[in-house]
């Protein structure tokens, strides 16, 4: 009996829960760490679940998905998984060609530098590209000058941009040997605002299944709630009930009330045979006779 107690409010809170409907799936955990403190940071409220086959999964309310979706696609979230150079070689491939090797290379090159430039404070997200020479050997003179070009997404963080492409200027050239300080080019686009306000959408008046589920689990729940109590304290509403007054018709004359342990049994009631009451003739002779 008292597990169903216990039961009951488990599966009553269960049909009330509201589902949540998936964002993003597949994730590592630093991938959902920071769409998750993106998204609480913005006033949305996240769940993060982690499944051993496909990694974490980040949730969100259904009223909460669109602006959700609009902060990923601002923010360029999730972001691709931090290229290292010992993953792009490691030591156990095969070998390949030289132009590979260099594709590889630069290819590697670009992510990191776009991976540094996500450190400066308003940066959202950040792209750099690189052109470089297949052709040109390792000790040729006359090589082509390097290109870099880089595109970055601000906030409103950022005052004055044009600082932020003096910085981002000087530290590609940095990065580099022998280019030119007119070959770096630098794109900046601001950010919008998110969207706050949940589009409205029309009541649905059909009844959908989640409703008619409550309104089933909540009467199976009435009438066995019902059935345990009645069971449980039926003996004594028996009681309480043959206990009850019974009046006599001359109760407002000022007779008393007797309970049902106090009525008289019928064979009380009637008279004893063989004494009966006196006839009033017979009285009225007794006494014409005593005289």
């Amino acid at each position: 009996m008292k597990k169903l107690y216990l039961v009951l409010p488990l599966m009553i809170l269960l049909l009330t829960g509201c589902k949540q409907e998936q964002l993003l799936k597949g994730l590592d955990q630093s991938q959902a760490n920071e769409v998750i403190a993106l998204l609480q940071r913005n006033n949305i409220s996240a769940d993060k679940k982690d499944s051993a086959k496909e990694g974490f999964s980040v949730s969100v309310d259904p009223k909460d998905f669109a602006a959700a979706v609009d902060l990923m696609s601002t923010y360029g979230l999730p972001r691709a998984p931090k290229m290292e150079i010992a993953q792009m070689f490691p030591a156990d491939s095969l070998v390949s060609s030289p132009r590979a090797e260099k594709a590889r290379l630069y290819s590697g090159i670009e992510q990191r530098l776009a991976q540094s430039l996500l450190s400066i404070r308003g940066v959202v997200s950040a792209r750099v590209h690189v052109s470089y020479d297949f052709d040109a050997g390792e000790g040729e003179r006359n090589k082509k000058p390097v290109h870099l070009s880089s595109l970055l997404n601000y906030d409103e963080r950022i005052v004055d941009p044009s600082l932020l492409i003096g910085d981002v200027k000087r530290f590609l050239k940095n990065s580099f040997d022998n280019i030119d300080y007119d070959n770096i080019s630098v794109v900046l686009s601001k950010t919008e605002d998110v969207q706050r306000v949940p589009p409205v959408v029309a009541p649905d008046k059909s009844f959908s299944v989640t409703s008619l589920l409550l309104i089933v689990g909540l009467l199976f729940a009435s009438a066995l709630l019902f059935i345990l109590f009645f069971k449980k304290n039926g003996h004594s509403l028996k009681e309480t009930m043959r206990r009850r007054p019974i009046f006599h018709k001359n109760e407002r004359s000022g007779g008393g009330a007797i309970t049902g342990d106090d009525v008289p049994d019928k064979s009380d009631l009637e008279p004893e045979k063989g004494h009966s009451d006196a006839e009033p003739g017979a009285d009225f002779k007794g006494s014409n006779d005593a005289r």
